[in-house]
């Protein structure tokens, strides 16, 4: 008998351990990192991606299994020890227990994943995304109960005073006090904070960036067609972001007769920032340092994107057009089941106004996500599924796909191996 709780306490901590580490890798996981892995063909990363997607469904199901484990462990070590040495043995089985279920279950392998992120949320992906989808209908519910618990809230995403500013809104709303804009804004306001650069950015394939060799004399003629007022420069590529280039003081150069000046000495430094911030730190740091621009870098070293003051505020205020924005079609319900947008809507947008679930991992833009999935530049005409939504090209040049039209598709239309 007791040979038999030894081994189950050995397995359970073994268990709960791998789940620890797992869930700490695959958070860690770089998301373009994941996209490259993906591309690559790497074994598990398809597994991956739909975890990364969900990653709150992943952490309620591990935190449930964790739970279950821990507590077989704590709860068969009191048992040994009471059985062995009475009520003096179960507390030092308690007390070992909890040592064991804290260092070797929990701050070890964490800091393991974090370590090497790649290798063991790879391993990992396929068999927790197989034992979620077994216990999901349970384990999400209690998981979510359980992150509640421990933040001191059932909700574990809202707090106290979030609750009560959203209820006050609700009941001024409710009065006629508050407008629907207002509402919104507040709404928005606290999601601010779930959201990250990543979410935001405009990615590296879509900025546009000078070379800093050029000189002014090379560009002056361009400036008064550029709809920006600051332009990156890079290196050798747009993955070596040196500077950022005020168009004001470029023409105020110009007037000073310094047109031989180099782009790279008329820029200034750029300002780089995790793709990981939340975007109410990276406000706080725009407003700090008194600039509007910031360079998200990978992990590499190199460029995963750009995001602007105007990003933020957007996300905030909804879409910002000023007399220098290109107007652009607008997304389009053509049936229950058709759409029509165009390809550099934001993905985000697109999955929330028609209730899609296209992955949303290193790309912003419909565009990114279509060029990425098909490793080319697909002809007008060409038809491609994805997450049971039917994506047709109506419109595209060389160098992108400008127009498309999706299709929402009924399980059974769906292709197996989409």
């Amino acid at each position: 008998m007791i040979w038999l709780l030894v081994l189950t306490i050995a397995v359970s901590t073994c268990l709960s351990a791998l789940l620890s580490a797992a869930e700490s890798a695959t958070l860690t996981v770089n998301p373009s990192r994941l996209r490259t892995l993906k591309d690559e063909g790497f074994r598990g990363s398809s597994s991956l991606v739909i975890l990364k997607e969900n990653p709150e469904k992943m952490k309620s199901s591990i935190l449930f299994l964790n739970t279950v484990l821990d507590g077989l462990v704590v709860g068969f070590s009191v048992i040994i020890g009471a059985v062995s040495s009475g009520i003096s043995g179960g507390l030092m089985g308690l007390l070992f227990s909890t040592i064991v279920v804290v260092v070797v279950c929990e701050i070890l392998p964490r800091s393991v994943g974090k370590e090497k992120p790649i290798r063991i949320s790879l391993k990992m992906a396929k068999p927790i995304l197989y034992i979620q989808k077994k216990i999901d209908f349970f384990a999400t519910p209690i998981g979510s109960f359980l992150l509640g618990l421990m933040t001191g809230d059932k909700n574990p995403e809202s707090t106290q005073e979030e609750r009560n500013v959203r209820e006050l809104t609700q009941l001024g709303k409710r009065e006629g006090l508050v407008g629907e804009e207002e509402h919104l804004l507040v709404e928005r306001a606290f999601h601010l904070d779930e959201l990250t650069a990543w979410d935001i950015m405009t990615p590296r394939v879509d900025i546009f960036a000078w070379p800093d060799s050029l000189s002014l004399k090379d560009i002056i003629d361009e400036l008064s067609n550029v709809p920006y007022s600051r332009i990156p420069v890079f290196g050798e590529t747009t993955d070596d972001i040196t500077g950022i280039l005020y168009i004001r003081e470029a023409y105020q150069t110009y007037v000073a007769g310094m047109t031989d000046l180099t782009l790279a000495q008329l820029s200034r430094d750029p300002f780089f920032v995790p793709g990981s911030l939340a975007l109410t730190s990276l406000l706080k740091q725009f407003q700090g340092r008194r600039i509007h621009m910031g360079i998200i870098a990978d992990e590499f070293g190199g460029t995963d994107g750009l995001v602007t003051l105007e990003d933020i505020l957007e996300e905030l205020v909804g879409e910002i057009e000023d007399e220098t924005d290109v107007t652009e079609a607008r997304l389009s319900r053509l049936s229950r089941t058709e759409f029509l947008a165009p390809a550099s809507a934001d993905l985000r947008e697109i999955n929330y106004a028609f209730n899609l679930t296209l992955p949303q991992l290193d790309h912003r833009s419909l565009n990114g996500f279509i060029l990425t999935e098909l490793g080319h530049v697909p002809a007008q005409g060409e038809t491609f599924e994805s997450s049971g939504v039917l994506i047709e090209i109506l419109e595209a040049s060389e160098t992108q796909v400008i127009l498309t039209r999706l299709t929402k598709l009924s399980l059974s239309d769906r292709d197996p191996g989409s």
